[in-house]
């Protein structure tokens, strides 16, 4: 069975970076592409960082009822189209999205898709949840020239957003600095030899010390 693998994480936990050393490890996986109405910026690629469309398809395709989810971030909007899944059912897929629609991907999996469908995709999802020491993330955000309350803001909602969704997440690594190729180790282990829980109920933390 393919596996659908949710990568989520604190903000500046390193999602990216990780996504991106995941693709190299296991080039058979796909990755499932966010579409943004916000403009595309320098360096950015149509249909790889997102499929960038104007707001007005945007909202067009969410009356239609195109999207898994979709939220409003910073004046844009951001969402996750269901053919993104439905096109490669039989392919491996690694989809990073924020940690609270994470949290909440099993519910918007049972209200997208028809039941025999849903109940395919949760066997097949497992959320990982990416962590890094509050310290890491401040530096991280100072270097960005993020100010003072953007910065208060975003570790704020990481902090609620884990209140709320902790027990969502299948799997808690910790991305400690320095060790990248540790922490892609642990999470290839995961994405072989690990099956989703399939529910909100319990998580197994594998943090490295």
């Amino acid at each position: 069975m393919s596996k659908l693998i949710v990568l989520t994480g604190k903000t500046a936990s390193g999602k990216d970076t990780i996504m991106a050393k995941l693709l190299a490890r296991f080039p058979q996986f796909k990755r499932v592409v966010t579409t943004t109405s916000r403009t595309l910026r320098n360096g950015e690629a149509n249909g790889v960082d997102y499929n960038f469309i104007s707001k007005a398809d945007f909202k067009q395709k969410a009356e239609k009822g195109d999207f898994i989810e979709w939220v409003e971030y910073g004046g844009n909007l951001y969402g996750t189209e269901k053919a993104q899944i439905t096109d490669s059912l039989d392919q491996d897929l690694i989809w990073r999205i924020d940690p609270s629609r994470a949290g909440q991907i099993r519910q918007f999996i049972k209200n997208s898709f028809p039941p025999e469908l849903a109940e395919d995709l949760l066997k097949r999802t497992l959320v990982i949840y990416l962590t890094v020491d509050d310290n890491v993330i401040l530096d991280r955000l100072n270097k960005r020239g993020l100010t003072e309350e953007e910065i208060r803001k975003r570790m704020q909602e990481d902090r609620e957003f884990w209140q709320e969704y902790q027990n969502c997440y299948d799997f808690v690594i910790e991305n400690v600095p320095g060790r990248l190729d540790e922490t892609v180790d642990q999470i290839a282990e995961v994405i072989q030899n690990h099956h989703s829980k399939a529910s909100c109920h319990s998580r197994l933390d594998l943090e490295s010390t």
